[in-house]
Parts: C-alpha cells; structure tokens; sequence
C-alpha cells in the first residue's frame, strides 16, 4: 500500500469532519443563543425585538438545513441512487425564480445582484429540481466570497450546442492551480481555508455531478484578485 495516499486520505477525512463540525456548529450556536435570549425571565422583548431574534433562528435553521441536505446528496451520489428525470425546461423562468426566492430570503445581504437573460425562452432538456440545486450551489457560493457591496451577475444564453449559464462574482478569484481540484469531494481552495470562510467543500462536487447527470458540463474561468465565472452547459431541449 502507498502509506503517502493513505495519509492523504486519512488527511481529507480529518479536513471535513473539521469543516463539517464548523459549518454545524455556527448555525447551532446562534439559533441556541437566540432561543435562550428570548426564554429569559428578567427581560421583557418588545414585539419587534421578538421578531428580529425569530428571524435569526429560522434563518440559520435554514443554512442548518442546507448543510444537511449536502451531505444527503453525497450519500446518495455515492450509493449511485441519484434519480434525474430530464425534461424541456426554461432555463430562464428557473433563474428568475431562484433569484426572487434569493431576495425574498435576504441572502443578498448588501451585495448587488444582476441578471442578464434573452427576451426569447432558453429551452434546455434539465431535471427542474436538480437545476434549482446547481443554481443555488452557484449562487450562494458567490454571495459568499464575494466583497461586501460586490457585483454578482447571473448570465444565461443560446450557445450552438445548447444552453449556457454563468454565475459571475467579484472575489478574489481562484488560483489556476486549483481549478480543476475544486470540483472534487470535499477540496476546499486553500484561500479559502486561509480566510475562515465556511463550507463543507461540497457545494462543487455536487453540482458537478447534478450536471454531468443531465448531460451537461461545467467549469469555471478565474484569476487570482479577478474573480470568478462559474459555468455550465445543458442539453437543448429535443423539439
């Protein structure tokens, strides 16, 4: 056996179940101190202050409940029981709803969000649920790293082969080194380890494979301090 690849692999494990405790026990720890705050006898909340600390537990309830779900997703990837029924989709009409329901949930968080859609309906052949996961997987992860204020643009368009998405941001971008090994099970990119920024290093896998499944593809084009255009590929849909 290569003891080197072993410890490799023993190194990897160590590296998520340590990102994985981190991305849990966030969430946790807010959604506990705000539910103790508000449980406490000697101080009595206003109605507004109650619905802001109410805010917080459902919104990292949510962020909680999107790390298990990652983690489903792997486990069923791995078990090959990934389910994908491709049928004629308007890629547009899935990215404007997943940007309205982004906005609704005040994820944007002081960041600017563009969309850049035809006026003419972008029919690809997609799983519908499986789409709206590689849009957010995209989404969030450039809201995530890009600078307070930054541009996120959200592109989709005809290409000769099918349709083509695009999640553009303003962050500091990705190393060429670390292009192609951002995609696999559990690599977190080592500016963002640097950084304290949180993840599971599963986000990419995932909506690689959710893309690959549908017969699609997917890359990404960055340089360091230019930020970076995530893109995917889908099928058109057959007439």
């Amino acid at each position: 056996r290569d003891i080197s690849t072993d410890r490799m692999v023993e190194q990897v494990k160590s590296d998520f179940v340590a990102a994985v405790s981190h991305a849990l026990r966030t969430p946790l720890t807010s959604i506990y101190g705000f539910a103790e705050t508000l449980l406490r006898q000697d101080v009595l909340f206003g109605e507004e202050e109650r619905r802001i600390f109410l805010g917080y537990i459902a919104s990292e309830s949510e962020r909680l409940t999107g790390i298990v779900d990652q983690l489903l997703n792997v486990a069923r990837l791995d078990a090959g029981d990934l389910h994908v029924e491709p049928v004629p989709i308007d890629v547009g009409s899935v990215v404007s709803e997943l940007i309205e329901t982004v906005e609704e949930a005040g994820a944007v968080d002081g960041h600017r969000l563009e969309i850049d859609l035809p006026t003419e309906p972008l029919a690809a052949e997609a799983d519908r649920e499986k789409l709206r996961q590689v849009f957010s997987i995209l989404v969030e992860n450039a809201l995530k790293y890009s600078p307070d204020g930054g541009k996120v643009t959200v592109a989709a368009r005809r290409t000769s082969d099918g349709v083509e998405v695009r999640v553009v941001d303003e962050g500091a971008g990705i190393p060429v080194t670390e292009q192609e090994r951002i995609f696999r099970k559990f690599y977190r990119a080592e500016s963002t380890v640097r950084n304290g920024a949180g993840g599971t290093g599963l986000g990419l896998f995932i909506a690689r494979e959710l893309v690959t499944a549908m017969g699609g593809r997917i890359w990404v084009e960055s340089a360091e301090g230019e930020g970076s255009s995530f893109a995917f590929e889908l099928p058109v849909a057959r007439e």
